[in-house]
């Protein structure tokens, strides 16, 4: 085993992963992790390679961390059910969907009650409750989840990404998994009970997906729990950290801060760098389904393969000064919500959420500014544990 092999443990990951994973850019861009047991594919050619040909690199892996934690879903499927289930369950999410309303009349006025809730304080946490809350509360909303509190969301949200991101199956965790799957199979059970007899009656995801067909067939009770499970794990934790980190890169560069504050329309494209410059969700997981060779290094049919996204968002040799946060920059995309047939269904919603989180932040909390130490964590979800501010109440 390799020294390098050695070192690709979860913890040092966790702990910092941006010098490792420069490092295996540079020297070993697919690479073997002993400890979890996969390859890490970290440029951003051979992670774009992966998730166009799956063929070779399939989303239906056995063993998988997504399946054991949320049960069959479409990230766990290849086209064309994973297609499927995608452009069924798309519509909802969109501009043109309750998303639409949701983001340009609830979402200003919900961020607006939970800053009135702790404005005379003078100082506080951004990212909990104030991201967390708005981020639980807007999927919450936007499915239908109206019986359920943001701080059960949240709870459930916790619970499953501990399963997902148990890449060294910790016992513990896979228990605090099947303890927040349960709980939401039975919150969601209970929601299509209730919309079964009056399912048009009510303009939420869930009910969409209840009343809609996917290719001339009903979507299926398991295959609503499932995805939902899937879009809460997924659509909560990118939010949260993406306003807590699009907000610390504004209370850090004054500069930047004066530029977008003048300039709103440069929202969108703060969002956008600061999702790619820190890739709030770390990882796509594949399995080869031959052997086969990824730049240069044999991969034996049957090998898990993870597609580190920070990674492919930070590879120089797609973007210029990756480790710069530029509002001008214009060489394509990125990969914070995946890439392909697989790519976040909630994207649209994400940003809004991030946008107009951050945005009421700053426009009403008077001389915002840090107020202690902030530290990042985590790989396969990664962002601020806090960020603790004050401002003139």
């Amino acid at each position: 085993m390799s020294e390098l092999s050695q070192s690709l443990t979860l913890d040092v990951l966790e702990r910092d992963p941006d010098p490792v994973l420069a490092r295996l850019r540079d020297e070993a861009p697919v690479a073997y992790s002993e400890s979890m047991q996969l390859w890490l594919v970290t440029r951003w050619d051979d992670v774009e390679f992966m998730d166009h040909h799956p063929e070779l690199f399939t989303a239906a892996t056995e063993p998988s961390f997504l399946r054991r934690a949320l049960g069959v879903n479409m990230l766990t499927l290849d086209a064309p059910e994973a297609t499927r289930l995608k452009n069924a369950m798309m519509p909802p999410f969109q501009r043109s969907g309750a998303s639409g309303s949701f983001a340009e009349e609830t979402l200003p006025r919900l961020c607006n009650t939970l800053i009135d809730d702790f404005y005379e304080d003078g100082r506080g946490d951004i990212v909990s409750p104030y991201a967390a809350a708005v981020s639980a509360s807007s999927l919450q909303i936007v499915l239908g989840l109206s019986d359920s509190t943001w701080e059960q969301v949240w709870g459930w949200c916790e619970g499953l990404c501990a399963d997902i991101a148990n890449f060294e199956n910790d016992p513990d965790k896979t228990a605090l998994g099947e303890a927040a799957k349960t709980e939401l199979e039975g919150a969601i059970d209970r929601k299509i009970v209730e919309l079964r007899d009056n399912v048009r009656a009510t303009d939420t995801a869930i009910a969409h997906m209840l009343s809609s067909e996917a290719d001339g067939r009903p979507i299926s009770r398991d295959e609503i729990v499932n995805n939902v499970r899937l879009m809460i794990s997924g659509g909560i934790n990118e939010p949260r950290d993406g306003i807590g980190l699009t907000a610390w890169e504004l209370l850090r560069d004054a500069e930047l801060r004066d530029e977008v504050v003048s300039e709103p329309k440069l929202w969108r494209r703060l969002v956008d760098e600061v999702l790619r410059l820190h890739s709030p969700v770390g990882t796509i997981t594949r399995q080869a389904t031959e052997d086969l060779e990824l730049a240069g290094t044999k991969i034996a049919k049957g090998d898990l393969v993870a597609g580190v996204l920070r990674s492919a968002n930070l590879d120089e040799r797609r973007f210029s000064e990756p480790r710069r946060l530029d509002l001008r920059r214009a060489e394509g995309g990125h990969a914070a919500f995946a890439l392909g047939q697989h790519r976040c269904l909630g994207e649209w919603l994400g940003r809004q959420e991030i946008a107009v989180g951050t945005e009421r932040l700053f426009a009403r909390l008077p001389n915002l500014r840090l107020d202690g130490e902030v530290e990042l964590h985590g790989f396969e979800f990664r962002g601020p544990r806090s960020l603790p501010v004050r401002w003139d109440a």
